[in-house]
């Protein structure tokens, strides 16, 4: 199997929550690294919004260059549909897992607000420690990696973990009638991070046409899409370094 290199780079807040309950100040967190506690966006999190994002993309395509066939062989078949259409329970199994890897999202850079007193300026920052694992799975998979590459050239190296330990919080309001009648906080990642993640494939094809669909327009990823959240543009990175 070949293996490619994406970027995902947030245009909006992020939300990707774990779903875990929590008693602390923060009610909703976001998906961390299990090793690092770095956030990350699971893989799970993000084959189902690639894959929410590719079904538009195969019934809104009247020319059919994805088609539901190919669809089905990347991400697997929807079991729960497949269940109303009476497929036998050996077809489901069969179809259900898909023929493309997606592996876990990583953080690779994240905005930090300057010192200066400049309105709305900030410094795109990563580090080593952040670096580190992705370029390691990326020579497990033999996949491109070149951080800078991936990053604009004024970005800074010098990113703490304190920022990552204490993430953006945004207090959240359900009205009723103007009356509040639930009030809670979650974190977010903001806007202008950066995530790297791997795909691996085996059908040169499909991929051709997956990585041209996955390039087009713009991915939601995570919760509260309806408020905005975590509107996203994905790259490939050897497609990206050859223009």
């Amino acid at each position: 199997m070949k293996t490619a290199t994406y970027v995902i780079r947030c245009l909006t807040n992020m939300h990707v929550g774990k779903g875990d309950a929590t008693y602390e100040v923060v009610d909703k967190c976001v998906q961390r690294d299990v090793t690092t506690g770095v956030p990350c966006i699971y893989s799970s999190s993000l084959k189902g919004a690639l894959r929410q994002f590719f079904s538009k993309k195969v019934f809104a395509d009247s020319k059919q260059v994805f088609t539901e066939t190919d669809l089905n062989y990347v991400f697997g078949s929807d079991v729960n549909r497949d269940k109303k259409n009476n497929s036998d329970k050996k077809n489901e199994e069969e179809h259900s897992i898909g023929n493309f890897t997606f592996f876990q999202a990583n953080l690779l850079a994240y905005p930090v607000q300057s010192k200066q007193n400049e309105s709305g300026s900030y410094k795109l920052r990563t580090n080593k420690a952040l670096q580190k694992p992705i370029e390691e799975l990326a020579k497990l998979l033999s996949a491109p990696f070149n951080a800078k590459g991936m990053l604009p050239e004024e970005h800074e190296e010098t990113l703490s973990n304190e920022h990552l330990e204490q993430l953006p919080v945004i207090a959240r309001n359900q009205l009723d009638n103007g009356e509040s009648k639930n009030l809670w906080y979650e974190e977010v990642v903001p806007a202008e991070s950066r995530f790297v993640f791997f795909v691996s494939y085996d059908n040169e094809d499909i991929f051709k046409e997956f990585n041209t669909k996955i390039q087009e327009g713009v991915i939601q990823i995570g919760a509260n899409g309806s408020i905005g959240y975590g509107f996203c543009k994905i790259t490939n990175l050897k497609d990206s370094s050859e223009k």
